[in-house]
């Protein structure tokens, strides 16, 4: 029944497009500074302009009562928000009428769902769907153009970008389950996406060995990441032949045991970092990798998780029209300086979880929770991102949160709340904190919580962070 009313609701959302489209409205889509903000906007502004409809969109990083403010002071006819919104629905209606929606997978408060009388909430949420795993904010944009018309199903690989973007992959080795799984069972049989079972490392059919396990950031591989000479050593070290006629093999050469013995040497240089054995290394290196036929062969959008990379680098690098326009089409010059530019971003952040690695000052390990000290060497913006490379590090990888903290300015300091577990829950939490903390500023991406704080305020905030964690324990 909650799939069937979650449908009802998709298909009134796609009428109402049908109607703006039809009578000429002047939409704004204001989405989210994210890779499933970019898709999600992409997804939707591609079917209106296809359909003949009139839109634009807008990326917002902070989402602030006084930048939608000046979202009225524009004065278009309507307003989509994408991946973003929840949590402002009584402003909005106060400032827009009925003249908006939200589409969002980001859990929503009772009073939301109570008050949303003109069903103007395009939310999983609403019907006990879990928005965190089961569909992101670009699959439920998908599934909106698909049903104003079938000839936007092709749109569906995209879904699958932004679920990976958002860490969707929760099922057994990386897989997607619920309506993501519906939907990339869709793409599969409309040939936009193939699927296999093999390592987690980028570029697996195009780069040599060396340099994919060199670029491969999720997981963060410390010493191998970004450092191909170092990954040429050691593989050296296990005897499989590394190139053939005089060219270098990649991942999709590889038999599998000799695809065997990459992992236990990636797990045996891992573990001499530590002088320790580190759990998990197989679930982290092997899954099921998302193709994308139709794209070039080797490009930055022929995987879709190399996809979502692209996109989040974007994002962060301020790009996020060069996103869009990537996910609207543009291959030649958008693609590659988007690359180009994920490539500096990537060196740069390796190069910040690299120093807060070694300055062990700057995190500390309580076995269950992780404290880190981001100061001084990150932007703020950052912090979600560096949050997950760390979370992805074997010396991490086994807690159950991630608290991370970094200066705004003297007057403020932002902190990231990230659960690696399902028994936590982030948002929860931290709605909680608002109400115990005056003048904090609480958003949510999946599930990970980012709270802006005045300094003094900070030992307060920790203690009551770390007394609600020793009660969802």
């Amino acid at each position: 029944m909650r799939y069937n009313e979650f449908n009802e609701n998709i298909n009134s959302i796609s009428e109402k497009v049908r109607n703006l489209i039809d009578e000429k409205k002047d939409i704004l889509i204001v989405s989210s500074s994210s890779c499933d903000g970019i898709v999600s906007a992409s997804v939707l502004i591609r079917s209106i302009w296809k359909s003949g409809g009139k839109a634009s969109a807008r990326f917002v990083s902070n989402f602030t009562q006084e930048s939608i403010d000046q979202l009225k002071n524009e004065d278009h006819e309507f307003y989509f928000f994408t991946d973003i919104g929840t949590g402002f629905t009584e402003l909005f209606n106060k400032l827009f009428s009925k003249n908006w929606v939200i589409i969002d997978h980001k859990k929503l408060s009772f009073a939301e769902i109570a008050t949303d009388d003109n069903s103007a909430i395009l939310n999983p949420w609403k019907y006990d769907i879990d928005g965190r795993k089961e569909i992101s904010s670009g699959g439920i944009s998908y599934l909106v153009a698909k049903n104003l018309d079938k000839k936007f199903a092709d749109l569906s690989s995209l879904a699958i970008v932004s679920a990976l973007g958002d860490s969707q992959d929760v099922g057994d080795k990386r897989s997607l389950i619920g309506l993501n799984n519906e939907i990339l069972d869709i793409s599969k049989k409309s040939g936009v996406i193939r699927t296999d079972i093999d390592l987690l490392l980028s570029f697996n059919e195009s780069l040599p060995i060396h340099e994919s396990i060199a670029n491969t950031f999720v997981p963060y591989l410390r010493g191998l990441t970004c450092n191909g000479n170092k990954c040429l050593e050691v593989l050296k070290k296990t005897n499989i032949p590394l190139k053939k006629n005089g060219r270098w093999r990649t991942i999709g050469d590889t038999t599998q045991e000799e695809k065997f013995l990459i992992i236990e040497t990636i797990k045996d240089f891992l573990n001499s970092q530590i002088n320790g054995n580190i759990e998990k290394t197989e679930s982290m290196l092997i899954g099921y990798n998302y193709f994308l036929p139709t794209e070039e062969y080797g490009s930055h959008v022929y995987e879709a998780r190399r996809f979502s990379e692209l996109l989040n680098s974007c994002a962060l690098s301020k790009k996020t029209g060069l996103g869009m326009s990537i996910c609207l089409g543009e291959r030649s010059g958008a693609l590659q300086e988007a690359a180009t530019d994920e490539q500096e971003f990537k060196n740069a952040s390796h190069k910040l979880v690299s120093k807060i690695l070694k300055e062990k000052w700057r995190f500390s390990d309580k076995g269950s929770h992780v404290i880190i000290n981001a100061d001084g060497i990150i932007e703020p913006d950052y912090v979600g991102y560096l949050s997950r490379l760390l979370t992805s590090h074997y010396q991490f990888n086994n807690n159950k949160v991630i608290i991370m903290k970094t200066a705004i300015d003297e007057d403020y300091s932002k902190y990231l709340l990230g659960s690696l577990h399902e028994s936590i829950d982030v948002e929860q939490m931290t709605k909680e904190l608002s109400d115990k903390i005056d003048g904090i500023t609480i958003t949510f991406s999946n599930s990970e919580g980012q709270m802006i704080i005045n300094p003094v305020q900070e030992d307060s905030l920790m203690s009551i962070i770390l007394k609600q964690f020793r009660i969802s324990l």
